[in-house]
């Protein structure tokens, strides 16, 4: 299998106000997805867009790709035949590339990023187990 896709947390729910609660941009703060995103950007062990993220698993760098929620499929279908290939695990995010960009804190739309560490994996894995968790 190529993809874990991760749970959808309730985009389509409001409270008694009609205020949206349990956006994907809250479970990516409260998880702390983003923060460690942006630790592994400033520690130089994640690679960011869709070309550099396939450079990193070709080169048996990469150690899990995360791909944007609205991705095109072709970049989908390019990605999850490198990664499966290469056998690099792939999660799909419900993040938008706009959400991701702002998670990591670029000013342009990210499709894919990769980590290069394995601590920051295993911190990724620990929040996304704490966020499956909480479900």
């Amino acid at each position: 299998m190529c993809f874990l896709i991760l749970q959808d947390f309730g985009d389509n729910n409001y409270n008694d106000n009609n205020n949206k609660i349990g956006s994907v941009t809250e479970y990516a703060e409260r998880s702390s997805v983003g923060s460690v995103f942006g630790l592994a950007k400033k520690a130089g062990a994640l690679r960011i867009g869709s070309e550099l993220v396939i450079e990193s698993v070709r080169k048996g760098r990469a150690l899990h790709v995360y791909i944007s929620s609205d991705v095109s499929e072709n970049t989908v279908k390019k990605l999850c035949d490198k990664t499966a290939f290469y056998n690099v695990p792939a999660t799909k995010l419900n993040l938008t590339m706009d959400e991701l960009a702002h998670c990591i804190g670029c000013m342009h739309p990210t499709a894919a990023v990769s980590l290069t560490d394995k601590n920051f994996l295993k911190l990724m894995e620990k929040c996304l187990k704490d966020s499956d968790d909480t479900t």
